[in-house]
């Protein structure tokens, strides 16, 4: 396994990952290519098995539009240095297990280090399973938990395949503060 700096080469291979395993929004190779930020790939064999995504919070309301009261602390803590976002991580599960996942979010965090003080994940609570697939992964990095919230999707107007409609799932809000990483 090989963990790289995403280039073009790699965009439809992440867009078919997304669709496939993170069914948000349709992805192709433009969408990924235009998305911008810090991004990195895991690579078996050249074939794209995991991604990562990141980007600078630039106006916290942009990014966070919804619950302005839950999310108030978050607010002061994200606004009073550079913040980054992670908007995408996943492995395909067929590939888990093998040390990808932590590989991805050591990158990113490496990365981070050179361009903000705190890392905030907003994590998918499935209600088919009321798991966060990639908890883990982000706890065992050192990341903290901020907040829950209930319900963190369903404002967004999202398909869910785990709600098998509009999203209206839960959320774990985890954050990571620079030299913590």
């Amino acid at each position: 396994m090989n963990v790289k700096e995403y280039t073009q080469q790699y965009a439809a291979q992440i867009a078919h990952l997304l669709n496939e395993h993170l069914p948000f929004q349709p992805e192709d190779a433009n969408t990924v290519h235009e998305a911008g930020g810090v991004r990195f790939v895991a690579l078996i064999d050249e074939q794209v098995v995991g991604y990562i995504a990141g980007y600078k919070i630039e106006t916290f309301d942009d990014d966070f539009p919804y619950f302005k009261e839950e999310l108030a602390p978050l607010r002061t803590q994200l606004t009073a240095a550079p913040s980054m976002y992670v908007s995408h991580f996943v492995v395909d599960p067929t590939f888990r297990r093998r040390g990808i996942g932590s590989a991805l979010v050591e990158a990113l965090m490496t990365e981070a280090e050179k361009q903000v003080d705190t890392i905030v994940v907003v994590g998918w609570v499935q209600s088919d399973t009321n798991e966060w697939a990639a908890e883990k992964q982000f706890m065992q990095h050192g990341f903290t938990k901020h907040t829950y919230i209930k319900r963190y999707f369903e404002p967004y107007d999202v398909y869910c395949p785990s709600c098998n409609g509009m999203c209206y799932c839960d959320a774990n809000i985890v954050t990571k503060q620079k030299g913590d990483y």
